[in-house]
C-alpha cells in the first residue's frame, strides 16, 4: 500500500527541485556501499545525483525543471517567491516494491508521475525516486508547479486536499504531518487572522534567502542577522532566534517551520547557487592572448592556442543552443494553450541563440583580424631593419674615404 507522507509547500521551485534531483550530493545511509554490495548501478545520466529514476508531466525534463518551471511563472507574472510548488512524497513498501531490482525503481518514478498526472492535470510536476534512507525503501519527490497551465493561476487549494481525495478511493495511506506546538495565544491569533511570530520569522528567513548572491552559509547567516535573526546549530538542525514585533524573545527550531527551512534543505541550496556563481565567473572571464613572437614557428604556435582557446567558447555555445532547443520544444507543447504568449517567447529564445552564435563568430573574426594586422606590421618591421642594414657603410669604407 502506497503511503504519502508529510504534503507541504516549497517556497522555492528551485531549491525543491535542487533536492530532489540531488546532484553532487552523497546518499544517505551508506548507500553508495550498499548498491556496490548488492552489484546494482544508477542510470549513466543518474550517475551524480541522489535520484534513481526521474520523470515528469506536461513535457518536464527533469534536468531543467527549474528552468521549465520559471517560464510558465514568467509567461503569467506568477514570479513571487512564496510558495512556489506542493510537494508530495510517496513510497512503497518493502513487499510492494523491491529496491534490489532495478526495474522497480523506474516502476515506482512511473507510478510518481501517473499520480501526478491524476491530481494535477494542468500543472507541470517532476518526479525523483530515491532508495536512500531506511532500509532503502523506494520513494518519490513529486514536484508540482503550483501555477496552473491553462489559467495562469496558482493552485489555491487547501494543502493536500487532491491527494486527500485519491487516497481515499485507493485506501492508500496519508501520515500526518508533524503540528506545531503553539500557545493558546498563539492560536487565538491565528484563528483571528492576527500576527503570528512563526510566519514572521518564516518571512524573514525567505527574505535573507532572495538575494542569489547569498551563496555560502556565513553569507546566509549574515543577511539573517541584518533581518533580527540569530541563527545557532544543534546537532544535525537548525535553530533560529528573533525579536518578534512585540519585542519578545522567540526561538523556533527547523521541525517547527517546515522542511524549506531545515539544515539540509538551505545548505544544499548554497552550494548549488556557489556552483552556478563560479560558473558565471568563469564564463564571463575573457581568454587570455600570449604576445606575438617575430619567428614563424611561434607565430603558429600562437594561432593553435589562440584555437584551443576559442574551442570551449564554441562548446559552451552549441551546449547553450542544446539547452535553447529544449526549451523551444517545451514552450511548443504548450502552444494550444497559450498561443500568442507562446509565439513571443520563442521568437525571442531563437533571437537569443542567433546572438550567442552570431557572437562567437564575430569575436572569433576579430581575433583572427587582428592577429593578421599584427602579423603584418612585424613583417613590415622586419623588412624595414633589413633594407636599413644593407644601407648603412662599414668602418673600412668609412676610413677609406677620408683619405
Amino acid at each position: 500500500m502506497a503511503t504519502i507522507a508529510k504534503i507541504s509547500n516549497g517556497a522555492s521551485a528551485a531549491s525543491a527541485l535542487n533536492y530532489a534531483l540531488g546532484q553532487d550530493r552523497p546518499m544517505h545511509e551508506k548507500t553508495e556501499q550498499w548498491l556496490q554490495d548488492h552489484q546494482l548501478e544508477r542510470p549513466v545520466e543518474l550517475t551524480n545525483c541522489r535520484a534513481v529514476a526521474v520523470g515528469g508531466t506536461n513535457g518536464i525534463d527533469p534536468f531543467i525543471a527549474k528552468e521549465q518551471f520559471d517560464v510558465v511563472r514568467q509567461l503569467h507574472n506568477q514570479t513571487k517567491e512564496s510558495n512556489q510548488v506542493l510537494r508530495i512524497p510517496q513510497s512503497f513498501a518493502l513487499d510492494e516494491l523491491n529496491p534490489k531490482v532495478q526495474k522497480d525503481w523506474q516502476k515506482a518514478n512511473d507510478l510518481g508521475v501517473e499520480l501526478a498526472e491524476n491530481l494535477y492535470p494542468n500543472h507541470q510536476s517532476a518526479v525523483y525516486t530515491h532508495l536512500d534512507g531506511k532500509n532503502h525503501v523506494l520513494h518519490n519527490h513529486i514536484i508540482v508547479n503550483k501555477v496552473n497551465l491553462e489559467t495562469g493561476k496558482k493552485l489555491r487549494e487547501q494543502k493536500g486536499e487532491s491527494v486527500q481525495r485519491l487516497a481515499s478511493r485507493e485506501n492508500w495511506h496519508i501520515l500526518e504531518p508533524p503540528k506545531e506546538r503553539q500557545t493558546e495565544t498563539e492560536k487565538e491569533l491565528i484563528a483571528k487572522n492576527e500576527y503570528s511570530y512563526m510566519d514572521d520569522l518564516r518571512e524573514r528567513i525567505n527574505k535573507s534567502l532572495q538575494d542569489v548572491s547569498v551563496s555560502s552559509y556565513e553569507t546566509f547567516k549574515e543577511r539573517l542577522s541584518d533581518n533580527g535573526v540569530i541563527l545557532s546549530e544543534r546537532g544535525q538542525t537548525f535553530s533560529y532566534a528573533f525579536l518578534d514585533a512585540n519585542n519578545k524573545q522567540r526561538r523556533a527550531r527547523e521541525t517547527r517551520l517546515g522542511s524549506d527551512f531545515g539544515r539540509e534543505t538551505i545548505l544544499h541550496e548554497l552550494e548549488n547557487r556557489a556552483r552556478q556563481n563560479e560558473f558565471s565567473a568563469v564564463e564571463q572571464r575573457e581568454p587570455a592572448i600570449t604576445p606575438l613572437e617575430r619567428d614563424t614557428q611561434q607565430r603558429e604556435s600562437e594561432i593553435v592556442s589562440l584555437e584551443q582557446a576559442i574551442e570551449p567558447r564554441k562548446s559552451e555555445a552549441l551546449k547553450r543552443e542544446s539547452t535553447i532547443n529544449r526549451f523551444i520544444d517545451t514552450i511548443k507543447q504548450f502552444a494550444g494553450r497559450v498561443p500568442e504568449l507562446t509565439q513571443r517567447v520563442t521568437r525571442k529564445l531563437k533571437q537569443t541563440k542567433e546572438k550567442i552564435l552570431d557572437d562567437f563568430e564575430r569575436r572569433f573574426s576579430k581575433d583572427m583580424k587582428n592577429y593578421e594586422q599584427e602579423q603584418q606590421k612585424s613583417l613590415e618591421k622586419q623588412a624595414n631593419r633589413d633594407v636599413q642594414s644593407e644601407k648603412k657603410p662599414t668602418k673600412d669604407h668609412d676610413r677609406g674615404m677620408s683619405r
